[in-house]
């Protein structure tokens, strides 16, 4: 029993303090990563005294991929030295395999695809947390991006998180500046120009709202006409506006229309089928 506890002790005085100075290293270091990372990023986007700027936004990005590398790297190097001390011969399988080919050994050549797409979309700045964008089919906001993944949240509120190395093209829809589009339909038997000119006085009341003003870039433009379709002339009007803005500005504009041609009378088009009954002569008896 006293050998026992002889060999307790003394495995504890080589080699458990090692790893509980080990471990505190890595708290400390974790949360040194986090307040360093966080001081920095912050310094950054103090540079510019615009809130949520472009700046800002692929500061946060950046700062974050930096902040979860950092982690991993944290608790991979404490394990490692960790599994040293309790005996675990780690050095001859790295020695021998080597970190390329043991990371292949391991399966890890997608991670390794993942890490070097997300790299080079950082660095191509193609988007940053907070955009709104199209991979695969998929358009959503960007919640969080690693070199790993990227986490898109879309309008149903559902997360999607895409590997890097599967994202081949990207639509940024929130990049500098949006464009809000609403096409209007009214029926062939409307006089076009009185619409036109109805839709043109919605584009400049929008402009004089003092709280829709703030979200436009230039003044909304009606093109004219923009097809002929089945039921209806179809017109438009668009207008350009901050990024991400386009929804909010194309639902005012929705709902001004609407209330607008109905106090004109102009008849806003719909499918509709007309229908003609013939009465067959009546045969004499």
């Amino acid at each position: 029993m006293e050998n026992f506890n002889e060999q307790t002790m003394t495995w504890l005085r080589e080699h458990g303090l090692v790893i509980f100075i080990t471990l505190v290293v890595a708290v400390i270091a974790y949360y040194l990563v986090g307040i360093l990372t966080r001081a920095i990023s912050r310094r950054i986007q103090s540079l510019d005294d615009v809130e949520d700027s472009e700046l800002d936004r692929r500061t946060k990005t950046i700062f974050r991929v930096i902040h979860s590398t950092g982690v991993v790297i944290i608790i991979s190097t404490a394990i490692m030295m960790i599994l040293t001390e309790l005996g675990v011969a780690v050095t001859p399988v790295m020695a021998s395999v080597g970190f390329v080919g043991l990371a292949f050994g391991l399966g890890a050549q997608t991670l390794v695809k993942d890490m070097i797409a997300g790299l080079f979309i950082l660095i191509e700045n193609q988007y940053t947390v907070g955009d709104v964008v199209e991979i695969g089919g998929i358009t959503g906001n960007v919640e969080q991006m690693t070199l790993r993944a990227t986490a898109l949240r879309d309008l149903y509120g559902t997360v999607h998180v895409i590997p890097n190395g599967e994202i081949r093209i990207v639509a940024n829809k929130s990049r500098d500046w949006s464009r809000a589009i609403v096409d209007v339909g009214v029926t062939y038997e409307e006089d076009v120009d009185t619409a036109v000119q109805t839709l043109q006085e919605i584009g400049d009341a929008l402009a004089a709202d003092e709280a829709m003003a703030l979200l436009l870039q230039e003044t909304a433009v009606v093109t004219g006409i923009e097809g002929l379709d089945q039921w209806a002339v179809r017109l438009r009007i668009m207008v350009k506006t901050l990024p991400n803005a386009q929804f909010e500005v194309q639902r005012y504009l929705r709902r001004q229309i609407r209330l607008v041609f109905a106090e004109k009378g102009i008849e806003l088009a719909f499918p509709r089928q007309d229908v003609m009954i013939l009465n067959e002569p009546k045969k004499e008896a």
